[in-house]
């Protein structure tokens, strides 16, 4: 077709044939187109995201605490008195210490106030408001002033040796005595209240224990551990050890504990003596002293040079450290270092004080002193412990 008009357009003339080329170009054939329909569409708008929360900025985490340093102490003095096989008693730096024959006031400086010779051996001192009192190997019980050392009564009303602490309670002193007897004396008086026989005899290890919750006696014979009233002197119950009884008893956490020979380290209701659990450590036939209790654990220390803390609920050992020396003396905590503080015997010139870390045993420092047969003693940040070589040592603690 396009040839076509394009042959006409020539024939004509030029004023004609655009127009009709134009005519001609709009009458092309154009398909038809079928109007579409509206359709509604519906838009769902997308989800808004939340504005984030601006975080808080993290805190500062508070600087722990300097770890301590542990440090051997430092002796603040030693004095010479006499031999000291006993404990020491102490009302903040002042010390009341028996040695050899005679008892002897020791200020904070390390200078004697004053000592009363009685001729008997001494070894553990108790003391209450006004007085202090000891027994000795005679069968006496002494109490003396604690300003002038004056002798204020005797108890003689033992028929063997008073080696162990008494026990101040209930107005009373309490001592045991190797005749199987316990006493209870006046403290005012000294005149005999009662008295407590010990069916199954007596080793003299074991120290009466007050406690001040039950307001009762916990001492131990040969093989059984008694609970008496502090009052009357009456047995209240008896829990039989299963062997020997090697030392005085504690309390704590409602429970009994007392070491023995070859029968370890047991517990026992506060309520009714049943047995609740038995602790043996790394040799059945071990020797165990005297327990201490503090915060759910037993610090204990046995002949065969051991030191284990226990587990005072289960009985189940939390780490044990073994000494350069025997050890029979009730162990000292020093709960503001989380320090133990252990004694021992001498073995080939080896250290004699020990202190390990309360939770786990660790080794922190020793020191040698000597033999050392009885506790150290904590007081106003010092460190107090008399040794058989004659000396009564001060050390400080900070």
């Amino acid at each position: 077709m396009t040839n076509r008009v394009s042959r006409w357009r020539h024939s004509l003339p030029s004023h004609v044939a655009i127009p009709l080329l134009l005519v001609a170009a709009c009458s092309v054939t154009v398909p038809f187109t079928p109007r579409a329909t509206a359709q509604v569409v519906t838009i769902t708008p997308l989800p808004t995201q939340p504005t984030p929360t601006p975080r808080p900025r993290p805190r500062p985490r508070p600087t722990p605490p300097p770890k301590p340093v542990f440090q051997k102490p430092r002796l603040q003095w030693k004095t010479f008195l006499k031999r000291l096989d006993g404990t020491p008693a102490l009302v903040d730096r002042t010390s009341f210490v028996g040695a050899n024959t005679a008892l002897y006031q020791i200020d904070s400086g390390g200078r004697t106030l004053w000592s009363t010779d009685t001729g008997t051996l001494h070894g553990f001192p108790a003391i209450d408001a006004d007085r202090v009192y000891v027994g000795s190997d005679r069968g006496v019980l002494f109490a003396m002033d604690r300003k002038t050392g004056q002798i204020a009564w005797q108890f003689t009303g033992a028929t063997s040796s008073l080696l162990t602490r008494p026990a101040v309670a209930e107005k009373l002193v309490v001592i045991e005595s190797t005749d199987n007897n316990v006493y209870g004396v006046e403290a005012s008086t000294g005149k005999q209240r009662w008295k407590f026989n010990r069916a199954d005899g007596s080793l003299g290890y074991s120290a009466p224990r007050y406690d001040s919750d039950t307001k009762s006696i916990y001492v131990a014979g040969e093989t059984s551990l008694y609970r008496l009233d502090a009052t009357t002197g009456k047995q209240l119950w008896i829990a039989y050890i299963g062997g020997k009884s090697t030392s005085a008893p504690d309390v704590g956490g409602s429970r009994v504990y007392v070491g023995g020979d070859s029968t370890g380290l047991s517990a026992f209701s506060i309520s009714s003596g049943a047995p609740l659990w038995n602790f043996k450590g790394e040799r059945a036939d071990d020797w165990f002293g005297p327990p201490l209790y503090a915060a759910a654990t037993v610090y204990v220390t046995t002949y065969s040079r051991y030191v284990y803390a226990v587990d005072a609920v289960t009985g189940k050992q939390k780490w044990s450290y073994r000494l350069p020396g025997n050890a029979l003396a009730q162990p000292a905590l020093d709960v503001k270092r989380s320090t133990l503080y252990v004694t021992s015997g001498t073995f080939r010139d080896n250290p004699t004080i020990t202190a390990l870390d309360i939770k786990t045993g660790k080794f922190l420092w020793s020191y040698r002193a000597g033999y050392i047969a009885g506790a150290p003693v904590i007081s106003a940040d010092r460190l107090f412990v008399g040794s058989t070589n004659g000396y009564y040592y001060a050390f400080s603690l900070d």
